[in-house]
């Protein structure tokens, strides 16, 4: 396919880029750059051209860029995407992590020590600006009127297609928000190639949350979204996890809003799935290679993934998404290792050796006294003591891969069936690439940031306790009692259903337990952990932004 020309965008970022060309499959559309073709060429075909542009947007959230060119430059084009972002900067540095490579820039990741001229966190901070650059593109090429939209139904297609670039908008502005604080801010209004204005982090969540919920209004009563697209329930679900922090945001928090946000969006799905709750009836099928009929859009009437990013081991390809989940995890052994795994064991084409998990977070898990077996369905796939991994984090670096930590497998790329076994005849077949869809934000989180809400005097207490134990029994583990649901217990349990879905850091800060009050192995670069520095709530924009920009950089950096 051709690629178009890069277009260098200075919305806070520096030495960054991105390109358009294909990615059928899923999204089924030809992504087009407007700034490539003239007023002439969207009359010949404006809807063609709109979708087509529209495609473009989407892939900018689902690759690192059009025919293996990465968006990002100077970024390893594997760790460019949105999702592998948001692992770097949400997982890596937790205790659900490890980046085993531990290499200069990467390898700081995982000991939480990383500078502003650290090149990952230029690349991940501007792969969620050039996002946001992308959206803002696409809503000034229509109101400038360079697709000649001649037709009543052409511009209801245009404000369909507005209202989603609002919303992917505001999902890329979480994650600059959260983790970087103090960003710049543009929405349509602020001219690509111009230097948006940096504002404070309240003010910043001020402007995306007014904006976000203008725009969950305005979809359509009833409407119908459409596979690999957001809508009003993605509008909603952001909504409810800007709400959930917003007492670390703004200082002000919002428990109230957020119990009532995940209400409304609990009752849409509620009458299906398991005991009614819209919940997939096994927690394995919402991360197996046919997970995109659980999506909304997709072919199950149980939509518990509320916004997924589609994947194709052929159209949509990537080094990330389900792909990344797997491999990143997965090893085969050598001679003369002791570990006992296969890429077979989870229908895999390619094995990374990358990652393990902290000691400290495998025991929040129930465990028989050699940790080879949990009656959590949750670690379903798990390599653990029974693979002869040992549980602890001596060293990490890949050469002690299988003795320096279990494996916290939840993707895999097996195909499900409608009780979540796995269905062989039906999986694809073992490829580096996989097409297993990335869940961005499931069912599961609102139920729990619903619970959470509530014990923090948003609500009914019951009605938390009747959430929490749909998720707990879902995994095949006792209901719990009154007594048992505390605000500590229930943040032991949204580690257990959220783990590596880029939540882990934003609520260790949100629980108050990341600066000090809990301790991982090598936290801070200790073997046995320590505290960190206290400005280590926030990462330090890129440096090079800082003073290309004049940016105020975050304090302590």
């Amino acid at each position: 396919m051709k690629t178009l020309n890069k277009i260098f965008l200075s919305l806070g970022v520096v030495a960054a880029a991105f390109s358009f060309s294909s990615c059928t499959g899923d999204l089924d559309q030809l992504p087009t750059d407007p700034n490539s073709l003239t007023n002439a060429d969207f009359k010949k075909n404006p809807e063609k051209y709109m979708d087509e542009t529209m495609a473009g947007v989407y892939q900018q959230f689902t690759v690192h860029g059009a025919n293996n060119n990465a968006a990002v430059s100077g970024f390893d084009g594997g760790m460019s995407t949105f999702q592998r972002s948001a692992f770097i900067l949400e997982e890596l540095n937790s205790d659900e992590a490890t980046w085993l490579p531990n290499d200069q820039d990467y390898g700081a990741f995982q000991y939480g020590i990383v500078p502003a001229n650290n090149r990952v966190i230029l690349g991940t901070y501007s792969r969620f600006m050039i996002c946001v650059s992308m959206c803002n593109s696409f809503i000034q090429t229509v109101n400038d009127g360079y697709f000649a939209l001649n037709t009543e139904a052409l511009r209801e297609k245009a404000d369909e297609y507005i209202r989603q670039c609002r919303v992917l908008r505001a999902g890329a502005y979480f994650y600059l928000i959260d983790c970087f604080g103090n960003v710049p801010y543009a929405d349509e209004s602020v001219k690509i190639g111009s230097v948006a204005p940096q504002y404070k982090r309240a003010e910043v969540y001020a402007k995306v949350v007014a904006d976000l919920e203008e725009v969950a209004n305005e979809f359509p009563e009833g409407s119908k979204t459409t596979y690999g697209h957001v809508g009003k329930d993605v509008a909603d679900a952001l909504l409810v996890k800007y709400y959930l922090n917003a007492g670390v945001y703004t200082g002000t928090p919002e428990w109230t809003k957020c119990a009532e946000k995940a209400e409304q969006i609990i009752k849409r799905h509620q009458g299906k799935g398991f005991k009614n709750s819209g919940l997939c009836v096994n927690y394995s099928q919402l991360f197996g290679a046919n997970n995109d009929q659980y999506a909304i859009g997709g072919s199950s009437p149980i939509d518990e993934i509320i916004w997924t990013i589609p994947q194709d081991p052929v159209y949509c390809t990537s080094w990330a998404n389900g792909t990344f989940m797997l491999n990143m995890w997965i090893g085969e052994p050598k001679k003369g290792d002791t570990f006992k795994l296969a890429k077979s064991d989870f229908n895999a084409g390619d094995a990374w050796k990358c990652s393990t998990a902290r000691r400290q977070f495998v025991e929040k898990f129930d465990w028989n006294s050699d940790y080879t077996e949990s009656p959590d369905q949750r670690t379903r796939f798990w390599a653990t003591a029974k693979n002869n991994f040992n549980i602890n984090n001596d060293v990490l670096d890949q050469d002690h891969y299988g003795s320096n930590g279990f494996l916290p497998v939840k993707y895999t790329n097996w195909a499900f069936d409608a009780e979540g076994n796995i269905d062989k005849a039906n999986s694809p077949a073992a490829t580096t690439q996989i097409g297993t869809d990335y869940a961005v934000i499931r069912l599961a989180e609102i139920y729990l940031s619903a619970a959470e809400a509530i014990l923090n005097g948003g609500g009914d207490k019951a009605k938390a306790l009747e959430y929490v134990n749909y998720i707990r029994e879902r995994a095949g583990l006792d209901a719990w009692n009154a007594g048992q649901l505390t605000v500590q217990s229930l943040q032991d349990e949204r580690c257990r259903e959220l783990y590596t879905e880029a939540t882990r850091r934003t609520d260790l800060i949100r629980y108050g337990k990341w600066i000090s009050g809990y301790t991982w192995n090598w936290k801070n670069k200790v073997k046995g952990g320590a505290d960190f520095n206290a400005n280590f709530t926030l990462y330090p924009l890129p440096s090079s932004t800082v003073e290309l920009a004049h940016y105020e950089q975050n304090t302590g950096y």
